[in-house]
């Protein structure tokens, strides 16, 4: 059963890693090129943007390898080990990072005329979105902790 489970979440994180690619490769320089073609006032939003986007694929894919590690790890039905739990409390961190480094960048854009006041309060609403999810994911971490507590117990009775 684990092993069809790692299997499955594998295929979902190299999934999200192409499906990244196409966003961070295409997407995102489509975008911006029509955004400063249809405002060409704008043009100037194009390369800071591009670098401040491009950039957050480092934490994004950090988590794809910490999700490919974790999945190896229940395919070889070692769910509840400490490695998971450094994984997921990895995942959480990198999670936390993107999120102040988008909220800290989107403000620093508009700070230098390179955002819009919207875009910003989106960018936080998402960030704090983000924030959530980090916390439930180390919440996680701390339930998988305790469930490798409890295993290494019960081994230690047999």
């Amino acid at each position: 059963m684990n092993v069809k489970l790692g299997k499955a979440l594998k295929a979902l994180v190299i999934i999200l890693g192409v499906l990244g690619l196409g966003v961070y490769a295409v997407v995102i320089p489509w975008t911006l090129n029509t955004f400063v073609e249809t405002y060409n006032e704008f043009s100037y939003f194009y390369i800071p943007w591009l670098v401040f986007l491009i950039l957050t694929a480092v934490p994004l894919y950090i988590i794809l390898g910490l999700g490919i590690s974790v999945s190896n790890e229940i395919s070889r039905d070692n769910t509840f080990i400490v490695k998971n739990v450094k994984s997921l409390k990895g995942v959480s961190l990198c999670l936390v990072i993107e999120a102040a480094y988008f909220f800290l960048g989107n403000i620093i854009l508009w700070l230098n005329n390179l955002n819009f006041l919207g875009v910003v309060i989106a960018s936080t609403a998402f960030c704090v979105f983000i924030v959530c999810i980090a916390a439930a994911v180390y919440i996680l971490a701390e339930l998988v902790k305790k469930a490798v507590e409890i295993r290494e117990e019960n081994e230690s009775y047999i």
